[in-house]
């Protein structure tokens, strides 16, 4: 049987499209004056109406750390992968997009870009023409052309029309007005992750800064965290580990699924969760905790997501889960080894295992139970246990780093395959992908699950460095199981 490939436009991809510039984490603010320019796009409509009522300095400086936290994907890590990746691109877009008295990110181009990214088409350029090509930037002027975006697989929006035109006149300004606004604004709202994250006013009336805020919110979490300092098991609990990537600063975001068997029934449930990485030498060295609303499984159960940040080594992560009401909790452990994801050897991530489902439509909830699981502008939602039913359609991903470029050609040679075995025997086979790029996303999906019959299977990714000949496998089990 081979694989019906469709192209997936991964999250993880997303994140390796652009590099930050080194100076975009802990940046500084913007400027006041600029940044409503800036970010004029990528605001949803309440927070610009707060923002044009804030007449203090300091006010719009909190304003703008509120804003960077509520669209962080990975609040785990130390980084905020969406601000370094929209800092670079209106660094770029200052490059290609300047004019007399107006920067480049602060056109309708520049806005367009960061909110969107590069289009799949580019009307108006002719067959020499490159859409980051400076020559317009340095002849001072740039011809009208229209850049088009169309609904694809992964893409977590779809547009009112499966297709968005947005014409840019030779200024770089655009129409704002009908479907175009309706569907700038629903891509803008996809990215807001930490909806939980407001923008609180205290008794003077002045914005609470995000710092204050998170220590008065930290007792929601506490009751999890002393549950790790002081273990016990209320109910069975089980931990896996899901996500493995390489974070911005060398270290790895590692994130994993809890399953409580608590008994749950009725409406959806309040757990918190608290996680902990422990070195061999059993010193902590990270941990993170979250409060969220999971809904109980057909059999009681609860379903949760976990996230932290490591660098490259072995830890034994310990995860605690307490349900406040009635209050119960329990306490379990897994081993994870983080690779050295540096690239000075050919790696590949553990694969990731997950339904296609439609993108959820609006702000994602930072309460959700998934809410680690968050990439770029996806939330991703695997099994636990990876099994699925007959009605799925299967996805795999997986991350590769560190193969070579060859010297003539200053290009890489990645090749990568995937495979499913059951008992041992392949039962489809997916085409060969290449990739030009020391770091690459290799993955593949829909797979309808239809007619696999109930069982286990075995999905395996091959991958070759075609200029060292360096070989790597990586392997991960799932169940198809009537439900």
């Amino acid at each position: 049987m081979a694989f019906r490939f469709h192209p997936l436009v991964s999250p993880l991809l997303l994140l390796l499209a652009v590099v930050p510039s080194p100076d975009a984490a802990g940046s500084p603010p913007i400027d006041t004056r600029r940044f409503p320019h800036l970010v004029r796009l990528l605001l949803l409509p309440e927070e610009g109406s707060l923002l044009k009522e804030l007449k203090n300095d300091e006010d719009r400086r909190v304003f703008q750390n509120i804003f960077w936290a509520r669209r962080d994907p990975s609040p785990g890590t130390t980084a905020n992968e969406f601000e370094e990746n929209v800092r670079a691109i209106w660094a770029r877009a200052d490059e290609l997009f300047t004019y007399p008295n107006q920067k480049g990110s602060e056109t309708g181009c520049g806005q367009v870009l960061a909110l969107l990214g590069r289009p799949e088409e580019v009307l108006g350029l002719d067959a020499q023409a490159r859409f980051d090509s400076l020559r317009d930037s340095r002849e001072g002027s740039r011809r009208p052309e229209t850049w088009v975006y169309r609904d694809r697989p992964g893409r977590p929006y779809t547009f009112t029309r499966a297709e968005l035109r947005i014409a840019f006149d030779s200024e770089c300004r655009f129409a704002e007005g009908g479907f175009v606004a309706q569907d700038l604004s629903r891509a803008a709202a996809v990215f807001v992750t930490q909806a939980d994250i407001g923008y609180n006013r205290g008794g003077d009336g002045h914005l609470v800064p995000l710092a204050a805020a998170a220590t008065a919110s930290a007792g929601v979490s506490a009751g999890a965290r002393a549950l790790l300092a002081a273990p016990r098991r209320d109910f069975p609990l089980a931990v896996e580990s899901k996500l493995l990537m390489r974070g911005p600063k060398g270290e790895a975001y590692v994130a994993g699924l809890v399953r409580a068997a608590a008994g749950v029934a009725g409406p959806p449930a309040r757990v918190s969760l608290a996680a902990q990485a422990s070195d061999p030498a059993g010193q902590a060295v990270a941990s993170a905790a979250r409060e969220m609303t999971a809904r109980p499984e057909s059999d009681g159960s609860l379903v949760a997501s976990w996230g932290l940040s490591l660098k490259p080594g072995r830890y034994e992560v310990a995860v605690a889960a307490l349900l406040p009401e009635p209050s119960k909790g329990s306490v379990s452990a897994i081993d994870v080894e983080v690779p050295d994801f540096s690239g000075a050897a050919l790696v590949a991530s553990p694969l990731v295992l997950y339904p296609d489902e439609p993108p959820a439509g609006g702000a994602a909830d930072a309460r959700d139970p998934y809410a680690a699981m968050q990439l770029g502008p996806m939330r991703l939602h695997p099994r636990f246990g990876n099994v699925f039913a007959p009605q799925d359609a299967l996805m795999v991903v997986a991350t590769l780093y560190g193969a070579k470029v060859d010297a003539a050609t200053g290009q890489a040679g990645l090749r990568s395959r995937f495979s499913i075995f059951k008992d041992g025997k392949p039962v489809a086979r997916g085409a060969e992908d290449v990739f030009t790029t020391p770091d690459a996303v290799a993955s593949v999906g829909p797979i309808p699950l239809t007619d696999y019959v109930p069982g286990s299977y075995v999905v395996r990714l091959d991958v070759t460095d075609a200029v060292t000949k360096q070989t790597l496998r990586q392997e991960a089990t799932f169940e198809v199981r009537q439900p």
